[in-house]
This record gives C-alpha cells, sequence and structure tokens, in this order.
C-alpha cells in the first residue's frame, strides 16, 4: 500500500468535526485538506483511503513510545521484549518497571498505548462499517472487500488487546456522543470467539494476494493465520486450564488452513527476510514504510554503538540482548550447549553455532558496515568513554539494514517493514499446537524442521510430547526474536516464573595481551517475576474513565499474598 498517496486524509474526521462560525465569507474557508465524513462515504475512492488511513493507525514495534503516548521523541526506543529474559533495555527505559517487578496499572507507558492506540483502529473500523453500505458504487466487489478489510483490522486490534489484557469490552458499533460509552468487559472466551468469527468472514471477502502497489493489505491469508494464533493462544495453558484438547486441535486446523493456500513459503535469506519487500512470499501481514513520507527511527534508538571511523556514533544504543537468549542458540550440530556432548567451548562461544545468531546479534568480531565489532573491555563497542557501550556484549543486527553508514543516513530512519505475522510462525502453531493435540507425528516434525532447514539445523526426530514441547518453544524463542513473542509466549505458557524470575547474564570478554581473548558468563541484573503479570492489568487512566472496567482482578490481593491465589489468578483470565 503506498502511504504517501494517502498521507493528507488523516486526521480527517477530526477536523470534519470543527464548525465555523465566521461572518466575514473570506474567513469561512476550510482548509485545504479538509475531507468531510460525508465527503469519504459518498465516494468509493475516498472510502479506500480512509482503510488506508486505518492501517497506518495500527501500533507496531517500530513505533512504541517508551515515554507514553503523544511523546513522539521515545518513538522506537522500546521493545515489549525488552521486558523479556532476552533484551536488557537502556537504563531509562519504562519498560524497566516490568522487569523490577514493579508493574502496576498506573506506571507501564506500553500497555496504555496498546489500549488507547487499538481502540482508535476500532472505532475507525466500526466507523467504515457503519457507512459504507450507504457509499455509492457500481464495483460491489471493491465494496465488499472494504469491508472485509475493516473486520479484519478491527479483530486485529481486538487480537492485540486481548493478549496482553484478557477479556476487553466489545465495541461492535459505531458510537454516538448520545450512546452509554461505559461499556463493560467482556469474557476473554466472547473475544476469541467474535475475532475467530470476524476473521471467518472477512477471509471470504479477501483475495489471496494484492498487486505490489497495494502490498500491506489484508489478504485471505492473514485472516485466517490471525485466527490461528488467536485459537493457539485460547488453547494455552493462560487461558485453558483444563487443557481441552479440543482447543489445540481448533488451533492446529487453523494454522493447516493457512499451510494449505499454497500461497506462502520462506524467505531463503533469513537476515533479508526483515528487509525484502518486493517478492517476500514469507510475510503474511506487515505495517508498511516508506521514505521519506513513513519511516522508523529502531536504527539510531536501538542500534549498537561503535567507536569507530567507518561507523556512525552518536546511537542511542538503547538494545542489548543477553546471554540468557545467546546461550538458546543451539550448535550446529543441533545441540544444545548444556549438552556436553554438544562440542561447546566456552572460550570459543560462537563456533558451529545455529546460524540466525551471527544474522539476528551483532557480538565481538561480527563484521557490520566495514567494521569488526569489539564488545570486548575497552573494544569500539565497550569504551568507557561511549555511554552508549554494549552492556551485555551484544548488539542488534535482525531487522538493521546494513547498506546506512552515515550519520545522515541513519538519521533518515529505515522504511524496512514491520512484520506483524510471517509464515514461519504459522508454522510453529502448527506444530506447537499438533504436538499438544496428540503428540509428535510426521506432520509436526514437517513443520518444525521446515522452518530449522533454512537454518541449516538437523531436523528433530524420535521426541516424546514433552522433549518436543520443549524444542519447540525453544525454536520460537530464536527464530521469532525481537518479534514481540516471547513476551507473550512465556505469558501463555505460564513459565514466567522460571524465566523471568532468573538473573540475566552478559558475557564479558577480556583481550589477552597475545590477542586471544578470554570469556565469562556474568550476572547483569536480577528480576523479579510476579504470576499477576500474566496479563498486564488495565491502565488505571482508562478504569477511572470507565469504572465498567472493574477491578483488575486479583492483582493487589495477589500482590499481597506472594501470588498464591490460583483462582484469583483464574478470573483474572477472564
Amino acid at each position: 500500500m503506498n502511504s504517501l498517496k494517502y498521507k493528507w486524509l488523516i486526521g480527517a474526521f477530526c477536523i470534519a468535526s470543527l464548525t465555523y462560525s465566521c461572518k466575514d465569507d473570506v474567513l469561512d474557508i476550510k482548509p485545504t485538506d479538509f475531507v468531510s465524513d460525508a465527503a469519504v462515504f459518498s465516494d468509493i475512492s475516498l472510502t479506500s483511503q480512509f482503510v488506508t488511513n486505518i492501517y497506518s493507525s495500527l501500533l507496531s514495534g517500530f513505533e512504541r513510545r517508551d515515554a507514553g503516548l503523544g511523546q513522539d521523541w521515545s518513538v522506537g526506543f522500546g521493545l515489549l521484549d525488552m521486558a523479556t529474559d532476552d533484551i536488557e533495555g537502556h537504563a531509562s527505559l519504562n519498560v524497566n518497571s516490568v522487569q523490577n517487578g514493579d508493574l502496576t496499572p498506573s506506571n507501564f507507558n506500553f500497555s496504555i498505548e496498546m489500549w488507547q492506540a487499538n481502540y482508535v483502529v476500532i472505532r475507525k473500523a466500526n466507523t467504515l462499517l457503519a457507512r459504507i453500505d450507504a457509499v455509492p458504487a457500481t464495483d460491489a466487489a471493491l465494496k465488499a472487500r472494504l469491508k472485509a478489510e475493516g473486520r479484519f483490522l478491527r479483530a486485529f486490534a481486538y487480537q492485540e488487546l486481548i493478549k496482553a489484557f484478557g477479556g476487553v469490552p466489545l465495541i461492535t458499533t459505531e458510537q454516538k456522543v448520545s450512546d452509554d460509552l461505559l461499556v463493560p468487559r467482556n469474557s476473554f472466551e466472547e473475544c476469541v470467539n467474535f475475532i475467530v468469527k470476524e476473521c471467518d468472514e472477512a477471509a471470504a471477502d479477501l483475495p489471496v494476494s494484492y498487486s505490489d502497489i497495494e502490498l500491506g493489505r489484508a489478504t485471505k491469508g492473514a485472516a485466517l493465520a490471525l485466527k490461528a494464533r488467536v485459537l493457539l493462544y485460547y488453547a494455552s495453558p493462560l487461558h485453558n486450564p483444563t487443557n481441552d484438547v479440543n482447543r489445540w486441535k481448533n488451533a492446529a486446523d487453523a494454522a493447516k488452513a493457512v499451510m494449505d493456500l499454497g500461497v506462502y513459503d520462506l524467505h531463503p535469506d533469513y537476515y533479508r527476510l526483515f528487509l525484502d519487500k518486493m517478492g517476500n512470499k514469507e510475510v503474511i501481514f506487515a505495517k508498511k514504510y516508506q521514505r521519506p513520507g513513513r519511516i522508523h527511527e529502531t536504527a539510531w534508538k536501538l542500534g549498537m554503538s561503535i567507536q569507530a571511523p567507518a561507523v556512525i556514533g552518536g546511537v542511542w544504543g538503547a538494545f542489548h540482548a543477553t546471554q540468557n537468549l545467546v546461550d538458546a542458540y543451539e550448535m550446529k550440530n543441533g545441540k544444545p550447549i548444556s549438552d556436553p556432548s554438544s562440542g561447546y567451548d566456552p572460550q570459543n562461544p560462537y563456533k558451529d553455532r545455529d546460524s540466525r545468531l551471527d544474522m539476528s546479534l551483532l557480538r565481538n568480531g561480527s563484521q557490520w558496515k566495514g567494521v569488526t565489532v569489539e564488545t570486548f573491555e575497552g573494544g569500539n563497542a565497550n569504551m568507557a568513554a561511549n555511554g552508549d557501550r554494549t552492556k551485555t556484549g551484544y548488539g542488534l543486527k535482525k531487522m538493521m539494514d546494513e547498506k546506512y553508514v552515515t550519520a545522515d543516513q541513519v538519521y533518515q530512519g529505515g522504511d524496512n517493514d514491520w512484520l506483524f505475522i510471517r509464515y514461519a510462525e504459522v508454522l510453529l502453531n502448527y506444530a506447537e499446537a499438533r504436538n499438544e493435540q496428540s503428540g509428535p507425528d510426521a506432520t509436526v516434525y514437517t513443520a518444525i524442521n521446515k522452518v530449522r532447514d533454512r537454518a541449516d539445523q538437523p531436523d528433530l526426530a524420535g521426541l516424546t510430547q514433552a522433549q518436543l514441547r520443549e524444542r519447540i518453544r525453544n525454536e520460537r524463542r530464536v527464530e521469532l526474536s525481537f518479534e514481540e513473542h516471547r513476551f507473550f509466549d512465556v505469558r501463555r505458557w505460564k513459565v514466567g516464573s522460571t524465566y523471568f524470575n532468573q538473573p540475566v547474564k552478559r558475557m564479558k570478554i577480556v583481550k589477552n595481551i597475545n590477542g586471544t581473548f578470554t570469556y565469562s558468563v556474568e550476572n547483569l541484573e536480577n528480576r523479579i517475576y510476579n504470576e499477576a503479570f500474566n496479563l498486564l492489568p488495565i491502565p488505571q487512566i482508562e478504569r477511572e474513565r470507565n469504572p465498567n472496567l472493574g477491578q483488575n482482578l486479583g492483582y493487589n490481593q495477589l500482590k499481597e499474598r506472594g501470588f498464591q491465589g490460583s483462582s484469583l489468578l483464574t478470573q483474572n483470565t477472564n
């Protein structure tokens, strides 16, 4: 989708609500970029542009405002996965409130932004769906497609909300000031059923693909993949305490429907996957960026600060991958580094590792923009004078475009897309759901091994259900790193106390006189995780606006009682 073409439409509905009462005709002139709501829904081409504006309202991982909604200087300064064991963020980040066990309904800016931004999408989609039938149009197929896009976008926003907060208010009509706006929460199950229904009905009118100029719009595959993701969450331990196997079956069947379309495949190059736009068959749904009209600032806010002549300095260096994550990458022989027979050498720790490690992270000895990265003590990425030096020994490479070398190039912003849904996730969703449904079978191994094959990792075989469960979970951690799946995966699996209550670790490297290195793993920071954090508390500001949202069930009680109240935890999932 060409976002530049429709940029002028942004804000049209806000402008349309204004009235003018000036007596002088010369002053009674609307701005040249004014488009009334009546005009938008009297012309199908303008209606289509309004749908484009809804896409632009989606909140991507490149755009999270760590300082809060409206604080645009902090856009792109953090990822949700900075609140996991995979990343150590900048010391000033608000996301640290989660890492420190200090999460409250008032102090996590990402959750406040998530709530508000997604309800903006829902409001716009409801406006579209309420008015589009009255739009004059001879092209019935186009009108049906635009309605389907609106339903998909609304379903997508609700999916974003329920995986964070559990059940939320389902608002499905265009609200007016005279309406009762204090809508109570629906249950998680009601929300899931609504999203699934919307995805099924949207898929019926969405095309399988678009021409290049329309890339970014929702497809049949996007609707089916969203349905599969939501059903996977519904089947997961957090929301399925009795382990209803039929939920796992439904999730597996939904993922299989995407696979059976025969449209998607894995991109051959894992690093280029996140940069290549045209002909990228792995992308199912993405937020589109394009210089100069829509860019993101990830490259200079999360990029590794390297003090070397050929590489820019002055980036914020807010991203530091942990040693915990690095340890999750297997050896090339498919064995975890904890296996004594794996061949892992602690003094040569990056030799013969899963290729995705070097495609995702910068580490000591990496080549980046023509420079050898030095994360050893006193190296070009770890000098005391460099306030943004690496805290862990690692920096971000995945989703970063190496071609932008100069400061001017980097500060112009990146324009690679944020991938909301890609085919590798669908394959892993299927493998997980099918394994939980009935244990390992040939289809489970085929799905997960297809993902592993791209990285040249050996196929998995001959595992028990429990063993394969752990390998699937680790595969998600590695394959989907920094794409904001880890934040939710650990919660839906209810294993936060296992992973998020452990110290995060760094790699300390000393360069010896003879040019060799001594590597040692050290604890960097202790983390605190409480089971009440499996769902985010509804923001306090929203509860004050709408008392019918109720309490964040069990939150304070669990905190006082050491999080032992299982019945309250169950209530909080609805």
